[in-house]
């Protein structure tokens, strides 16, 4: 402990700085003065009464402790020796026990910091240096991110409190925890504290220290220690203060964390994603506690890695800007995507407006996305995230234009892979297809986009000619070449669904001439 901390710990009116006046000379053991000392340590405080002190020129750096009246202090002015002196006629005895129990409480510290970090650099989680900080203390950790989900709980703690056990369970703090917070003011106090501050839980009946968790000057997670097994001391403070620096530094090797930046939610979708045995009819209540109230319809929209690392903006101007147009939306990065889940009301939907801007955004940012079915279960929340990943995949494969790639359009191609398993795709293919197919290689027409124009939209002759670029004579005789080729009719409903779905396999299995259909 340096003699400044010293001073600081004792807030003693009585005690003064004198001779070399060194306030960063450090203190690991007390002794007192005796003339007979022939070894001298400069990291010992040695206690003195004022008429056996050394002499001014005495030869040695000394942290010495002086107590009594009428000390020299003009004697000592240019001296090597640094004095601090207690003019006090309080028993020294207890001033010594004082300062013994600071210094004993001080190698508590360091031996605690040495856990600490010995935790960090073993690679084995926050979850372990939990565990070891809860050795350290003599009282529960608890971990939690600015959700208020639980990122780690002290393993050897048994609470015997309902409370305590259903959030253990839900892995969340519960509505009435959050209340509490909210009603004490806690998080501004917390942030505007400059050390740990103490709260006394009225649900718990527990006092606690709360330290926050920083990443880059940014508030992430809390550090909370639970005063149940063991009364707080001052030193405390200072190991959990010590402690969230060290939780700041490991949530920065945690992939997720880092790349999330701690976002509000962020794990609370990741567990939406991934956690088949969440509390489903609770996550809509707790999201309204939240502040973040879900409508009837759902979507999920993703952008791969690929896509936003080769983007104009960096990923957390890409959030900010998608969070302004997609208002009332929850992301992660998750499984090396941006994920984010929106909702709008069934009346409603995505205006054309929204998805105007989205679009644009995403152009000029060069970043494609996948847009999942609507759904309205947070049960199938992972199923409709992996839609809107298929949806982008299938559609850069089958390099449609973009930049939004929506699952209702790419559906077939996903059956189909999953159709390939199994069987040669290339024989469900209509054989009127593969006429044409062979009637342009061999002739060098162009009937098979011929055919596919009237596909998109049938009975219009018009705008077929015009998508074609060719005269209505012109578009009559090819189809009139079509169907003698085929045999088909193309009147029938199922006959041109056929057809249709069979372009859609030859455009999947890349049958088509390199032309733009």
């Amino acid at each position: 402990m340096e003699i400044h901390e010293l001073m600081a710990h004792l807030d003693c009116q009585f005690l003064t700085l004198h001779g070399k006046k060194d306030t960063s000379a450090d203190i690991y053991s007390l002794h007192f003065y005796t003339p007979e000392i022939q070894a001298f340590e400069s990291n010992i405080l040695y206690f003195c009464p004022v008429s056996h002190m050394p002499p001014a020129d005495f030869p040695h750096t000394l942290q010495l402790l002086c107590y009594g009246p009428d000390f020299p202090a003009e004697d000592y002015e240019n001296s090597c020796l640094n004095i601090l002196w207690y003019n006090s006629g309080n028993s020294i005895e207890h001033l010594f026990n004082r300062i013994q129990q600071l210094v004993t409480h001080l190698q508590r510290a360091n031996a605690g910091l040495h856990l600490f970090a010995n935790a960090f650099f073993s690679d084995q989680g926050l979850q372990y240096m939990v565990d070891i900080a809860y050795e350290v203390f003599g009282n529960p950790i608890f971990v939690i991110d600015t959700s208020f989900k639980y990122l780690a709980i002290s393993s050897a703690f048994s609470p015997n409190n309902t409370i305590f056990e259903a959030e253990n369970s839900s892995g969340y703090i519960l509505e009435a925890g959050i209340r509490s917070i909210r009603e004490a003011n806690l998080d501004e106090k917390i942030r505007n504290a400059s050390a740990p501050y103490y709260f006394k839980n009225p649900l718990h009946g527990t006092g606690m220290l709360i330290a926050s968790v920083k990443i880059h000057g940014i508030e992430v997670a809390k550090v909370m220690l639970y005063e149940s097994l063991r009364t707080f001391t001052d030193i405390d403070s200072i190991l959990l203060s010590r402690l969230s620096r060290f939780v700041s530094m490991e949530l920065q090797k945690n992939s997720f964390f880092s790349q999330n930046k701690g976002v509000m939610f962020s794990y609370f979708l990741a567990d939406l994603l991934d956690s088949p045995e969440i509390n489903y009819p609770s996550v809509r209540e707790r999201l309204h506690i939240l502040g973040f109230d879900l409508k009837e319809d759902l979507y999920m929209m993703t952008i791969s890695a690929s896509s936003y690392r080769d983007a104009n903006a960096k990923l957390e101007v890409i959030v900010r800007e998608l969070n302004n147009i997609l208002v009332g939306s929850l992301y992660a990065i998750y499984e090396n995507t941006l994920v984010m889940l929106f909702s709008r009301s069934r009346e409603n939907g995505l205006s054309a407006y929204e998805l105007t801007a989205l679009e644009n955004y995403l152009k000029s940012n060069s970043l494609t996305a996948g847009m999942s079915n609507f759904f309205t279960d947070l049960k199938s929340a992972r199923r409709f995230y992996l839609q809107a990943k298929k949806a982008a995949e299938v559609g850069l494969r089958l390099q449609d234009e973009g930049p939004i790639h929506y699952y209702s359009d790419t559906y077939f191609y996903h059956i189909m892979e999953i159709c390939e398993q199994e069987e040669d795709l290339q024989y469900f293919i209509h054989p009127a297809m593969m006429k044409l197919l062979y009637h342009d290689q061999e002739r060098n027409s162009e009937l098979l986009k011929t055919m596919h124009c009237f596909l998109q939209t049938p009975g219009n002759p018009a705008k077929i000619a015009e998508q074609l670029h060719i005269h209505k004579n012109t578009l009559l005789y090819r189809m009139n070449k079509i169907k003698s080729l085929t045999g088909c009719t193309l009147e029938d409903g199922d006959e041109i669904m056929s057809l249709g779905l069979s372009y859609k396999l030859m455009r999947y299995l890349k049958m088509l001439p390199e032309v733009n259909v």
